[in-house]
């Protein structure tokens, strides 16, 4: 009996030892990037696109540019909010020229207003200004003609409840046809948060709370994992690896998006040589090979920015991402 029951505690410790693998570390597989790409690739344009002037030419050039990268969802800065939740309208008035010309070379993008601004400078609490801003989205995606709105207003956190009624008030106005996308920093969870409670103080964090919350209202969620601060290859790829297994399997039924940088300047907080387009996409395909991801949450890559992209990492891109 002892020699029996020695044998179903190795039977039960083996069967534990798996379950904590697939669940905790998860079985992977070995797929390449373009397995798991979708053809719906996100990218961030800068505002000289409605700003100023552009001809036919340049237009058709910027989205044979994308169309060639696989980029299905652009998000076009049309000028930050200002602190009373207005855009100057000076930063984007040739917007609905751009729209048009670039609809009629390449109609099946989709075309997202972003409106950006740091969270300190306004105030969502304030009704007049909230609705200021949801005014702006209405005026971009109803009028102007973009698809759908991108609200990148940083940093929002799991309490930030302004933020949170801001979302709601631009689903009520929008049509159902137009789109509304988050960016959001790093998701956080809950359980880390507990456990290092009077240990280490997590600031503006966004837990699967903040995320849950947002995902009520958004159609397509954004994660930033860059500005991390983190100065080793490897725990930048396990950060972006553990974001898309994570996130993916959170926001079921919605479009997630896992935003990696291409720029290049140093500062505090990023080392561009740690925090780049090679290791983050090695990062994202980690992810989706591990079994704990879910494929069909995931839409794309997300790079920010355009401008700063050189032709090295556009090869680093098509090598591991398209071929």
């Amino acid at each position: 009996m002892k020699h029996i029951w020695k044998i179903t505690r190795l039977g039960l410790g083996f069967i534990f030892f798996v379950l904590i693998w697939a669940f905790v570390i998860g079985f992977s597989s070995h797929q390449p990037g373009s397995f798991f790409n979708k053809g719906n690739n996100a990218i961030w344009i800068g505002h000289e696109w409605v700003g100023d002037y552009k001809s036919d030419s340049e237009i058709q050039a910027l989205a044979s540019n994308l169309q060639k990268y696989q980029f299905h969802t652009v998000f076009v800065h049309v000028g930050p909010l200002k602190e009373d939740g207005k855009i100057d309208p000076e930063t984007h008035k040739y917007s609905i020229d751009f729209v048009e010309k670039f609809k009629k070379f390449n109609k099946d993008i989709e075309l997202q207003a972003w409106l950006g601004q740091v969270r300190g400078k306004i105030d969502l609490g304030d009704v007049k200004t909230r609705h200021n801003v949801v005014n702006q989205a209405m005026i971009m995606a109803q009028l102007v003609g973009f698809d759908g709105v991108h609200f990148d207003i940083e940093p929002v956190w799991d309490k930030d409840l302004d933020f949170i009624q801001l979302l709601k008030e631009s689903r009520e106005t929008l049509s159902e046809d137009k789109s509304i996308s988050i960016a959001l920093a790093e998701f956080i969870p809950e359980s880390l948060i507990w456990m290092l409670d009077g240990v280490y103080e997590f600031k503006n964090y966004n837990s699967q709370v903040n995320y849950k919350n947002v995902a009520q209202y958004a159609d397509q969620i954004v994660v930033m994992v860059y500005d991390t601060g983190i100065n080793s290859e490897k725990m930048y790829k396990w950060l972006v690896q553990e974001q898309t297994i994570w996130l993916s399997s959170l926001l079921k039924g919605k479009e997630l998006f896992v935003g990696i940088p291409a720029y290049d300047e140093e500062k505090k907080g990023f080392n561009p040589k740690v925090e780049n387009v090679k290791n983050g996409l090695h990062g994202i395909i980690n992810g989706l090979n591990n079994l704990r991801s879910n494929e069909e949450t995931f839409a794309g890559v997300a790079i920010y920015p355009y401008w700063e992209i050189d032709e090295k990492e556009w090869q680093t891109y098509e090598n591991l991402w398209l071929k």
